[in-house]
């Protein structure tokens, strides 16, 4: 239980309606990898992209997590979707970490993250097969880290731009002890109106976030250290559609008040150790406090509280100079409690539109479900030769609700064929107990489903050209079982059936499966002649079987081609222009055909669609650019001044398309951004 866990389907269209109308390292060598990320006080490796790089790579607001979408394998569903989606997975295949604990959510809706950039070390990407101390993802791994505090200064930051403001504070408390707090607003909630010429809705709630993370850390000695981290955030919003709303005249179920309110709030204690044998240990203890809550309409309500409690270790030992053994355990206990009630169908994510008119039945009910996970893992990280790394895992993993068990193998390869060449391959097996628990709780859903599962297939090259420039090529396949999936409507596959025989069947099943493919070309130039820069050229291909309906079709992130580019130029010192082009291929959409009058309701149309996701919208490409300023000022002030250009040619992505009238018979283009100018400054005393 990793983020705020709804119990129905449904919030996946509560978050759509309400987000589609919301608009620093302390050393410069922290690095990125793209599959992994490595410190080091080197040189920075060519294989890894610093914190100091994303944070000033265009778009991102000086928000690493920001600009992963600049990483390859890496893609949205839109410019409005918040979280990544990886290698032809969803967004919910993902696990998320922050310092080694679990967090509720890793996002804000307006695609920013959670994390304070005055903070942020690295964070790790794992887009595939990775190892066995990661047990809970199918889609992929985000691990950031935030670094220890300062114990030779203290420092206020104040930074503040059009979409958000925010402080930070540093102090030592003596030699051994010293602390940081940050916190953050958003700001648009206070003009986002000025913005909307809409008279079909208004804002009871307007969106808006907070977040805010904290360390107090204790070095006991020079190999040991303890650390007590918070973090926190909340995001929420609320509308309300006007009766001739076309929303509402084309599911009558909407008519009233739309709220949604995210939060959480993670406590966690963490020993990091290395004994005198090369024995190193890191032991976390946490606490995991997550709510949700939404209500559609006047007949949809729900309301969750989940308060996790995991301990989690890992270890490492060197055994010789040819082995270091991993291993490590988890236990999380979960305390779940839910209640609501709901008039709307099932739902899932291949629905072109899951209206609450069209539910059949009235769903109520609660409970306080108790459910304890056990994981544990072991790898040895085996040198075979000088030139060749050999890591095979294991991952083991259970619980005691859906009482299923897994004996994962995982297996790492890394071999210097010759110089300045590397050869690399990787394979896993993953499950996943999916956030939207209440797929798996009665009455909302089926508790006879198992766990998602993914296998993983992986083969790179790469190539030192010459200490300044690195290219790479991985290629990839992922095979997807027991893919959750909604039951299929009444009208279109139970027509025999009567109302009673249909609500009797599972809400939920098993019955999908998926496969993904693709190649990823990436090239990484380091600074020299006062300029760096990255490009990752991406071709990839997912696709789901809808088993209870018999449909073959490609899947929602279906994006075939994917390619970006950034660029930074040091104009001067203290001066550099940044730049970041991103083209994808067009978002895929289940067309409309028409629509027929209802038959017990004379005022309203039942759309008619087309193949699922057979059809798709125009090629997707913008352009940002970004200017950055240091300024030292006599007064002891460090000043960062930026500004940034979204969109810089006005480019109008279409993302999708909005039809209007009863009879859905208008259409008109949903688009994304427009040309946004962004300002911001940093202030650090």
């Amino acid at each position: 239980m990793r983020r705020a866990t709804p119990v129905c389907a449904l919030t996946l269209t509560t978050l759509t309606v309400l987000t589609a109308l919301t608009a620093t390292s302390s050393r410069a060598d922290d690095a990125i990898e793209l599959d992994t990320v490595a410190i080091s006080g080197q040189e920075e490796p060519l294989t890894d992209i610093s914190v100091q790089k994303l944070l000033k790579v265009p778009g991102s607001g000086n928000d690493p997590l920001g600009a992963v979408a600049t990483l390859p394998g890496v893609t949205f569903s839109s410019g409005r979707q918040s979280e990544p989606a990886v290698r032809g997975s969803s967004p919910d295949d993902n696990e998320y970490l922050i310092d080694f604990v679990p967090v509720g959510y890793i996002f804000h809706t307006d695609n920013s993250s959670i994390l304070s950039d005055n903070v942020i070390e690295d964070f790790r990407l794992e887009t595939a097969a990775w190892g066995p101390q990661y047990n809970n993802a199918t889609g992929a791994v985000i691990e950031a880290t935030s670094r220890s505090p300062y114990y030779d200064r203290s420092q206020l930051v104040i930074d503040a731009s059009f979409l958000k403001a925010g402080v930070f504070y540093e102090q030592p408390v003596n030699e051994n002890q010293s602390f940081y707090i940050a916190a953050r607003q958003s700001l648009f909630q206070f003009y986002v109106e000025n913005f909307l010429d809409d008279e079909d809705f208004k804002f009871t709630t307007l969106p808006e976030y907070y977040d805010y993370q904290g360390k107090y850390e204790v070095r006991l000695n020079d190999t040991d250290r303890v650390y007590f981290q918070v973090i926190g955030s909340r995001d929420k919003a609320g509308l309300k559609f006007s009766d001739d709303a076309d929303e509402v005249l084309q599911d009558p179920g909407l008519s009233g008040d739309i709220n949604f309110e995210a939060f959480f709030n993670s406590q966690g204690l963490v020993w990091e150790k290395l004994y005198d044998n090369g024995l190193s240990h890191k032991i976390g203890l946490s606490h995991l406090e997550q709510k949700l809550g939404f209500n559609v309409g006047s007949d949809n309500s729900i309301k969750v509280k989940v308060d996790d409690y995991n301990l989690r270790s890992q270890f490492a030992l060197p055994l010789g100079i040819s082995h270091e053994l991993g291993f490590g355990a988890e236990i999380t206990e979960s305390h779940i409690s839910y209640g609501g009630v709901l008039t709307a169908p099932p739902c899932d994510e291949f629905e072109p539109d899951c209206r609450i008119v069209d539910g059949t039945e009235t769903v109520e009910g609660s409970g306080k479900p108790v459910i304890y996970q056990y994981d544990a893992h072991i790898q040895d990280s085996w040198s075979v030769t000088p030139n060749w790394t050999l890591t095979p895992g294991l991952a083991l993993s259970t619980d005691d609700y859906t009482e299923e068990q897994f004996t994962e193998p995982r297996l790492q390869s890394r071999w210097q064929f010759t110089d300045n060449w590397w050869f690399t391959q990787a394979y896993g097996e993953h499950h996943i107990l999916p956030d939207n628990f209440g797929q798996y709780v009665v009455p909302f859903g089926n508790p006879d489903l198992k766990q998602p599962t993914a296998t993983h297939y992986e083969l790179g090259l790469e190539h030192q050209v010459n200490p300044d420039l690195l290219w790479k090529v991985e290629v990839y396949y992922k095979e997807l079982n027991n893919i959750i999936v909604a039951r299929a409507s009444q009208d279109g596959y139970y027509p025999t059936l009567t109302d009673e025989e249909y609500n009797a069947l599972p809400r939920y099943t098993n019955d999908a499966d998926g496969r993904a493919f693709g190649a990823e070309f990436f090239i990484n130039k380091n600074l020299s002649d006062r300029w760096y820069g990255w490009m990752s050229v991406a071709y990839a291909r997912t696709f789901r079987t809808n088993n209870t309906t018999d449909e073959d079709f490609s899947y929602n992130y279906d994006q075939p081609v994917i390619i970006n580019t950034v660029g930074n130029y040091r104009l001067s010192e203290g001066l550099e222009l940044g730049i970041k082009w991103r083209y994808q291929s067009g978002q895929l959409i289940t067309p409309l055909t028409g629509a027929t009058p209802d038959a017990d309701e004379p005022d309203l149309f039942n759309p008619v669609y087309g193949g699922v996701n057979s059809q798709r919208l125009p090629a997707y490409h913008r352009l940002d650019v970004r200017l950055d300023r240091e300024v030292k000022t006599k007064g002891g002030w460090d000043l960062t001044l930026y500004a940034e250009v979204l969109n810089l040619y006005n480019r109008a992505n279409v993302i999708g398309y909005e039809y209007t009238g009863a009879d859905y018979s208008g259409r008109e283009d949903v688009t994304d951004l427009p040309i946004i100018p962004n300002f911001g400054i940093k202030a650090r005393y």
